[in-house]
């Protein structure tokens, strides 16, 4: 039986069969432990350099560990999107910097 962070590598392996241009990850993270985010954290970072990948996740920590560029999305929209430093460091929102303080 395969562990959860097994599964997902065998995920993303299965996709990459294929030699996308673009892959979608969807919570890549979810329910893994420590290790096993990190490997899969450390294998997005590889196929960064080969691929475009879109990451969706409530993870603030991990999507500033991956991304070069982020979304922000409230109630169904985008409500900035910009360098990932420059959101972090700087958001121009109101609704982006209380997110990112976690004040809801």
């Amino acid at each position: 039986k395969l562990s959860g962070g097994q599964q997902q590598r065998l995920c993303i392996a299965r996709a990459l069969t294929i030699d996308p241009e673009i892959i979608l990850f969807d919570e890549p993270c979810s329910a893994l432990d420590p290790i096993s985010t990190m490997k899969i954290e450390d294998l997005l970072l590889k196929l960064k350099e080969k691929y475009t990948i879109v990451i969706v996740t409530h993870n603030l920590e991990q999507a500033g560990r991956i991304a070069d560029y982020v979304a922000f999305f409230y109630q169904g929209r985008i409500e900035e999107q910009g360098l990932a430093q420059d959101i972090y460091l700087k958001p121009k929102s109101k609704l982006t910097e209380d997110y990112l303080r976690g004040v809801f």
